[in-house]
């Protein structure tokens, strides 16, 4: 997903300019779902690699954001493949930004309010 962000000219830090709003119990299902997701890809060492040490040299100069990383572009976000018979009920709002927004189950964009039955 695309937000705004403010990057530090050094790429030191980025703050994210947005706020997200979620109900907690598609919190916790997300966050699980990413937690199994990041252990698998880490398994596979598909988006994460190994770090060599010492990190960094004494003689070699500080890496610069705007050579090395401004133009990269980033790898294809990880998503759990979604079963049909498994995960139906959550299928079509699993990865929305905003998830169950427009259903009878939230109260409106502030997400103070929700109600979801067990199947």
């Amino acid at each position: 997903r695309e937000v705004e962000v403010l990057y530090h000219i050094t790429g030191a830090i980025t703050f994210v300019n947005e706020i997200p709003l979620v109900i907690e119990p598609v919190y916790l299902a997300q966050w699980g779902t990413m937690w199994i997701m990041m252990r698998r890809e880490k398994r596979d060492r598909k988006h994460f690699k190994r770090m060599r040490f010492p990190p960094f040299d004494d003689e070699e100069p500080p890496l610069d954001y705007g050579d090395n990383i401004l133009n990269v572009e980033p790898l294809e976000a990880i998503q759990m493949e979604l079963n049909e018979e498994d995960d139906g009920a959550v299928m079509d709002w699993f990865y929305d930004h905003k998830p169950l927004l427009d259903t009878k189950h939230i109260n409106g964009s502030s997400y103070k309010r929700w109600h979801l039955s067990l199947p």
